[in-house]
């Protein structure tokens, strides 16, 4: 008996602990999942951050998150062919396709499609051979999705205005498309599925949804990544969110303008607090508005050049004509003080009532990235993200979602947009599960300018009134040295003249300085905030004769030294039968959802 009550009793408690432990793991499973971050930043032109990834067996990447459908990975080939210059992407790690086929994990299972190349990178110009589909598992926090949407990228350049190809740094990490679990692909015999890992997390019940949440974060100042699966942290969601169907590569969003705005403090530029329509000025041909795309895997804000040049004029820069980016000059005294004042370039979106925006705010401190080898020789060298290069595609990639949320509803086709916090935002997340049938998303109660306390500069009027710029302005060719011997008997040598006639100049010029501070001075005390005066609107832009003028007009310098133009050592074939896309050419009572049609 009493074996019977003993027997009975561990039945019923199995049974029990079956039915509880059951619910308990359901629960478990419906919970976002959270992707890892590396600690380090990646890529030649940032450094950008990026997630941490296992595929196959043990092949450890570090990708950069954020595009829709197909993760696209570099393989162990990819340094073979860039041996000569060290191959980047080895510190980012590469997928060795010869060892997954040799353990049977991965395989092109046959599949005959290959992307077409501006879809691995909005915005930029990839050449190189033909991309490769592939399917093997990808492991991304601690969940394994097998079977995964890959591309091997195993040739493939970024191409620049100067004819230049520069080797990736890192692969893309597939974040989902809408209403997929999968992609189906031809073979010469039957069908292949390859999974997408947000529709397949859902489709196996780990997941309340399938969507993701985004926002990249920052490596200077530091700010961490966030990446959820079936949800996001409400933290990094600040005001008003723009609501969009389908694909942030298939729907582009509406730029309604660019400004540039000085949130605190005195300002480093010719106006006061913002400068606006700084998007279509000088550029009859683009009408009101511009369509852009939002893409992670690719690294600036690509826009046109006339553009990117209204946005220079008020900035301390030097245009790069052989890389289509904008150095930063940094002789100047004004680049530390706008690169660390509390000023950003901010981006006005159209919503689909045509009347209401979303503003999404990026400070400049976030705008001074750097470029290393390859893209420049020697030493790193600070630039402004504005690119004029591509093939017309107009995207606002990693630059821009150093400070955007990024997400999507894929069971809606819906993806969102909104403010992302700066560095002081909290540490631990409050994570939201997003539904199957949500098709907004709710933002925190995080104060935008309060995040960035402590980490940009309240400048003060004496501060920014350090006069003109001081590099590029003696623009006169040296006279040869003067005869220093003696005349005919007579009188001072030629040189004794000279050092005379300088010892007078310099004595003329002392006056002249002193007196010239003083009224900066006086002028100071009575408040004034013009320190110099607007660039010339007829210039159309701020090119003259191949030189960048900064603020006031002031020359910066000579156009950036052309680089070697000559293409790569190693031909590759090019892609001409890819098709282009062609374009035609702040806050009331809370936070809004905007829906653009």
């Amino acid at each position: 008996m009493a074996v019977f009550k003993v027997r009975y009793f561990s039945y019923i408690s199995a049974v029990f602990n079956f039915f509880l432990f059951s619910d308990i793991s359901q629960v478990n499973a419906q919970a976002p999942i959270q992707a890892q971050w590396s600690s380090r930043g990646y890529g030649a032109d940032g450094p950008w951050p990026a997630v941490e990834v296992t595929v196959g067996s043990d092949s450890k990447l570090a990708l950069f998150p954020g595009r829709p459908f197909q993760t696209f990975v570099i393989s162990t080939d990819y340094c073979r062919l860039n041996i000569s210059e060290g191959c980047y992407a080895s510190m980012a790690g590469t997928y060795n396709r010869a060892q997954s086929e040799m353990e049977r994990t991965g395989s092109d299972m046959g599949i005959r499609f290959s992307p077409p190349h501006k879809e691995s990178m909005l915005g930029m110009s990839v050449r190189g051979g033909d991309f490769v589909s592939w399917v093997d598992s990808a492991d991304i926090g601690h969940a394994r999705v097998a079977d995964s949407s890959l591309v091997l990228i195993e040739s493939q350049m970024m191409a620049y205005p100067g004819g230049q190809w520069y080797p990736m740094s890192a692969g893309c990490l597939g974040v989902g498309g809408p209403s997929a679990i999968n992609q189906s692909f031809t073979t010469s015999t039957y069908p292949i599925n390859a999974t997408l890992i947000p529709g397949r997390l859902w489709e196996r019940g780990d997941v309340p949804s399938n969507s993701f949440g985004l926002h990249i974060g920052s490596m200077q100042p530091p700010l961490g990544g966030s990446l959820w699966f079936g949800g996001y942290d409400q933290n990094r969601v600040i005001g008003d969110v723009l609501v969009t169907a389908t694909s942030f590569h298939e729907a582009p969003i509406t730029l309604r303008d660019i400004s540039l705005e000085v949130v605190q403090g005195a300002s480093p530029f010719t106006f006061d607090t913002k400068q606006d329509n700084l998007l279509t000025a000088n550029n009859d041909t683009m009408g009101s508005a511009l369509p852009v795309y939002v893409d992670g895997c690719s690294p600036y804000l690509t826009l046109p050049k006339s553009t990117c040049d209204n946005i220079a004029s008020h900035l301390p820069v030097i245009y790069d004509s052989d890389l289509g980016l904008y150095l930063w000059n940094t002789s100047d005294p004004y680049w530390p003080l706008v690169v660390s004042s509390a000023s950003v370039l901010a981006f006005t979106f159209l919503a689909s009532s045509n009347t209401e925006t979303l503003v999404v705010r990026v400070p400049f401190s976030h705008l001074n990235l750097t470029l290393t080898a390859p893209l420049v020789n020697g030493d790193p060298k600070p630039y402004f993200p504005c690119f004029t290069g591509g093939d017309g595609l107009y995207t606002l990639g990693r630059a821009f979602l150093q400070d955007a949320f990024l997400g999507a509803n894929w069971n809606q086709d819906k993806w969102f947009v909104a403010q992302a916090p700066g560095p002081k935002v909290q540490a631990s997340p409050d994570v939201v599960a997003i539904q199957e049938s949500d098709e907004v998303i709710e933002s925190g109660s995080n104060d935008w300018a309060a995040s960035w306390d402590g980490f940009w500069k309240v400048l003060t009027p004496d501060e920014v009134d350090v006069g003109p710029a001081s590099t590029g302005l003696n623009t006169e060719t040296a006279s040869p040295p003067g005869d220093d011997t003696a005349g005919d008997g007579g009188g001072l040598s030629t040189g004794a003249m000279a050092g005379i006639g300088a010892a007078a100049g310099a004595v003329v010029l002392a006056f002249l300085a002193a007196g010239f501070l003083l009224w900066r001075k006086r002028k100071a005390r009575a408040g004034s905030s013009k320190r110099r005066q607007p660039v010339d609107a007829n210039l159309n832009g701020c090119h003259e004769d191949g030189v960048v003028k900064g603020p006031g007009g002031y020359r910066y310098g000579n156009p950036a030294e052309l680089r070697d133009t000559s293409p790569p050592s190693v031909v590759r074939e090019l892609d001409g039968n890819a098709q282009w896309l062609q374009h035609e050419g702040d806050d009331n009572n809370g936070p809004r959802t905007h829906e653009l049609a």
